[in-house]
């Protein structure tokens, strides 16, 4: 029989790190089942997720947005940058605002009509329907402003009527009817695209046109591919690809269609200026040309041309020249009027009017220039922002400075008039001489030709100006269009169950972290080694067996090795042949300390020495009755005189040298009777008639029995229990071993079991199922297991680490 058998607690310290990881692993594969367990679960709940979760697939489309470097009428704005003016460049990141802007989203719900969806009950989630999966068409007749909260109703089709609950009221209507509901009026047209199969109902949801945009503008993801280029990277994400694909067309539609008809609006503000005036001087002409057909017609005139042909002659270049200068003078009186009335400062400047002055036209341009860029800024920011101050302060100063350069010019044209009209007089002094009635005639004829030149420029300009606008594009230009993604975007597989193995790896995880966090009991070897700085001789497993002692002749259990190693132990600690008096005591009642006592005793029996094990636990005896034997009389009985000492050892029954003493009846003051003087007579005749003295004694946590008892014995065995024993009245044993009160304290521990999940365990400290073994094939219940194999491979590379270190 081996009995050279070191306990987990007698490795070398070089094995600690090989230790831990054992602890750790050990852990982990205990609780496997729950770890494998909570896995499952996880991934059964994101497997259902994942099935009836609604996908939201991404559509992604591309955008060149157009460097522009001219500005409107071929003016290079670079020019008016350099002299301190803002240009109307687009602005990337402004572009990218203007697509995020509500006005454009809300126009693309508007027009694809997304403010109105179609659902279509399943058997377990409702499907969402889009174009020709729907049958009708529902069309609210009321303003989207009016439409302030969700409306559903349910609708049925069956033989061609069209069924609409509101609450307790049902309708029936045909295609193209107009019915009226709580949202307002509302039309039903029938889908000629419709190709799905016909469901038993639907539900018609009309929804407010914001609350919509909002939601596609939170899906709406616009940004620069890189910063080298003037590309706009688009991306969306919709439940339906079909639908994800029309937002962002419809989109990117509106997007240019606004920007043509940013750019045309300067265009319409001038033929809209040149129709007024040419209806003006339409009619000015027409009323001059009936004064001449009224002249004529009284005063029988045909030809006049052989009578004042000559005057004419002499008179043409002047009135030629006459005729520009008032032109021009028309012009800068019509554009000093316009800029003078009020209401024109938040509008451009006509820009094909322009007199014959470079300096003007240049500042009209810079000011229509700047009039756009502070609409546009306004579209993100208010008249209070800084920015649009900044351009109004700018504007009004560009007014004052045309207003100035069209007062000059005004007076210009004025002496130039004055001059032109003394040249006219002095030809008059001439005309005089010809008849009063061709005089007359020649100043109608003058009035004619003015009112003619300027109703011919005016249309002239007004056809330049359609032209220019009708050759008007767009700055931005399509690169890829919309184009969805045949894989989801969410819900990720791959993500969802990556997660679902973490949660269920961390759920068991916290548990027992916590389980282990706020245990106040002792579990693991760590508990012992932090508690206390006594040395553990033994560690004893978890008996089943119904007999109380285990230790017999030629057993071959876990738990009967486990007692022979603790017997080897107990050789170290007694070496003298004097010293053979060993007392067990524990913290408190129901740690196993009679179990431990009993199977010491017969365990030192069966090695040939004669053991005596003493009852001494006055309070409550349990020797006795487990080896079933007589506790009538006993160590009471001899220490008040009762009885001789021979009479009171008595067999035991489980070895031939295993005696006991029983403890007698139980004495009304146990500690008064172990301080009598004939203790020290009782233990002195047991010594010389025994080779061990086993003390099963009361717990010394309860009582000082103990304690009385430590003068006589020459080493404690104190005994702590696995998941029974309080840590903190290991702390208190290990005072009491600081304190030297007690000779040779040392711990054992009971009821070391595997299902506690780490540290203790007979499993791993002795072999036993884990490969360890004792002998060449001596034990048979040595297995070799795949956490075996793992366990031996991290315990020997372990080992090579330390010795290298």
């Amino acid at each position: 029989m081996q009995e050279n058998i070191q306990p987990v607690f007698a490795e070398s310290s070089n094995e600690n790190n090989s230790v831990n990881i054992e602890k750790l692993l050990t852990k982990l594969f205990f609780y496997w089942k729950y770890f494998l367990l909570s896995v499952i679960v996880s991934l059964a709940i994101a497997y259902t997720y994942i099935r009836y979760s609604t996908p939201q697939y991404p559509v992604f489309a591309k955008l060149l947005i157009k460097d522009e470097r001219k500005g409107t009428g071929g003016i290079d704005l670079d020019i008016l940058q350099q002299i301190g003016g803002q240009s109307s460049i687009r602005n990337i990141d402004n572009e990218i605002e203007l697509l995020h802007g509500r006005p454009l989203m809300a126009r693309v719900v508007k027009g694809l009509g997304l403010n109105v969806s179609y659902l279509a009950p399943g058997r377990i989630k409702v499907a969402e329907l889009y174009k020709n999966e729907i049958p009708f068409r529902f069309i609210p007749l009321v303003e989207d402003t009016a439409i302030h909260a969700v409306y559903s109703f349910p609708v049925k089709i069956n033989d061609g009527y069209i069924t609409i609950t509101e609450g307790k009221e049902s309708k029936k209507v045909r295609y193209g009817d107009t019915i009226t509901l709580s949202v307002g009026k509302c039309t039903i047209e029938k889908n000629y695209e419709f190709n799905a199969e016909l469901k038993d109902e639907y539900t018609v949801v009309i929804k407010p046109t914001k609350s919509v945009a909002e939601v596609y503008l939170s899906r709406l993801d616009v940004g620069t591919i890189n910063k080298n280029v003037s590309i706009l990277g688009m991306s969306v994400t919709d439940a339906i690809p079909k639908r994800g694909e029309d937002v962002l067309n419809r989109l990117i539609q509106e997007y240019i269609q606004a920007n043509i008809d940013d750019r045309n609006r300067i265009a319409d503000g001038t033929i809209d200026f040149i129709d007024n005036r040419l209806a003006l001087v339409s009619k000015d002409l027409t009323g001059v040309e009936k004064q001449i057909e009224g002249f004529k017609q009284q005063n029988e005139l045909t030809d006049l041309e052989a009578q004042s042909k000559l005057l004419i002659e002499n008179n043409n270049a002047n009135e030629i020249e006459l005729t520009k200068q008032e032109v021009q003078l028309k012009i800068v009186e019509l554009l000093e009027k316009y800029l003078s009335d009020n209401n024109n400062n938040q509008r451009v400047v006509p820009s094909t009017l322009y007199v014959q002055d470079q300096v003007l036209n240049g500042l009209i341009e810079k000011y229509n220039t700047i009039q756009l860029q502070r609409e546009q800024m306004l579209m993100t920011n208010t008249e209070s922002s800084p920015y649009v101050r900044n351009l109004t302060q700018q504007l009004e100063s560009l007014r004052a400075d045309i207003k100035g350069n069209i007062a000059s010019i005004k007076r210009n044209l004025l002496v130039a008039i004055n001059n032109l009209k003394q040249r006219t007089g002095a030809l008059d002094v001439r005309i005089k001489q010809v008849p009063a009635k061709e005089r007359i005639f020649l100043e109608y004829s003058r009035q004619q030709n003015i009112k003619q030149e300027l109703y011919l420029f005016l249309l002239k300009k007004r056809e330049e100006t359609a032209i220019s606008k009708s050759a008007t594009i767009a700055t931005a230009t399509v690169v890829d269009p919309a184009q969805s993604r045949s894989k989801p975007l969410t819900p990720d597989k791959s993500k969802i169950y990556l997660m679902a193995v973490v949660i269920g790896l961390l759920i068991p995880s916290i548990i027992v972290f916590v389980k282990e966090l706020f245990n106040v009991k002792v579990i693991t070897k760590d508990d012992i080694t932090r508690a206390t700085n006594m040395p553990v001789i033994g560690e004893i497993g978890h008996s089943d067996n119904e007999h109380v002692v285990v230790a017999v002749k030629n057993s071959r259990n876990v738990v009967a090795e486990q007692f022979r190693a603790l017997r080897t132990n107990l050789q170290f600690l007694l070496t003298d042949k004097s010293e053979k008096v060993l007392m067990v005591t524990s913290s408190m009642s129901g740690e196993g300390k009679s179990f431990i006592a009993i199977n010491i005793a017969a365990t030192l029996a069966i090695s040939g020495k004669k053991v005596v094990l003493l009852e001494l636990d006055l309070r409550k005896p349990k020797i006795s009755k487990s080896l079933g034997l007589d506790n009538s009389k006993g160590f009471s009985n001899y220490i008040i005189g009762q009885d001789e000492l021979n009479n009171i050892i008595v067999p035991s029954g489980a070895a031939d040298n295993f005696f006991v003493v029983p403890s007698g009846p139980v004495p009304p003051n146990p500690a008064e009777l172990i301080m009598m003087p004939k203790v020290d007579e009782f233990f002195k005749m047991l010594r010389e008639q025994f080779d061990y003295i086993v003390i099963d004694t009361a717990p010394v946590g309860l009582v000082t029995d103990a304690q009385l008892l430590s003068k006589h014995v020459d080493a404690v065995i104190y005994l702590a229990r696995q998941g029974y024993t309080y840590k903190q009245q290991v702390k208190a044993a290990n005072e009491l071993y600081l304190s030297g009160k007690m000779p040779k304290m040392s711990l054992v521990i009971n009821d070391v079991s595997s299902k506690h999940g780490g540290g203790y365990g007979y499993g791993y400290g002795y072999g036993y199922g884990y490969g360890y073994g004792y002998g060449s094939g001596y034990y048979e219940e040595t297995n070799t297991g795949i956490f075996s194999n793992i366990l031996k491979r991290i315990k020997n590379a372990s080992k090579q680490a330390s010795k290298k270190r």
